[in-house]
């Protein structure tokens, strides 16, 4: 397969990776009435434990105006709560309540419920591998979209 077929198949399962998380995060959604985006911030804040709003929207790629919104209504529901930073007492950190956390943990089932019938099928070193290389593939693909933001690489 030639330089080119190979990047192609790559990019087009990196889109149907996406597609099938954001599925998989519509359809819990839909279950708890809460918007996709919603969704994939409660399980971002998740994996990060407390994090500012400017970074979750770099990590989650959406303009952090919207995201505001979306963590408000979060806050309001009381899924997450913002907290001063004991670092920098001017920034605010946001983590999950309880309920938040409850409710993240039953996206993390789903997504692990997903995942089991792969996981069944491939040794611990297969699945380490996969995650090493697509890491390395990330990164690589992360570097050069940050160069075409920044107006080098063109």
């Amino acid at each position: 397969m030639g330089q080119i077929n190979y990047s192609l198949r790559v990019w087009d399962l990196m889109k149907d990776a996406s597609v099938n998380a954001e599925s998989i995060l519509m359809e819990f959604g839909i279950q708890s009435k809460l918007s996709r985006l919603q969704s994939r911030a409660l399980l971002q804040i998740f994996i990060q434990k407390a994090i500012r709003l400017s970074d979750l929207a770099i990590i989650m790629g959406v303009n952090s105006g919207n995201l505001s919104r979306v963590c408000q209504s979060l806050e309001n529901a009381g899924f997450i709560q913002r907290e001063r930073s004991l670092q920098d007492r001017r920034e605010w950190l946001i983590s999950l309540t309880e309920k938040g956390k409850k409710t993240t943990n039953k996206i993390v089932r789903v997504i692990q419920k997903s995942f089991e019938s792969f996981r069944e099928d491939h040794s611990e070193e297969e699945l380490d591998q996969l995650i090493r290389l697509w890491t390395e593939y990330s990164q690589c693909f992360n570097k050069h979209s940050n160069s075409q933001h920044n107006g080098y690489g063109q």
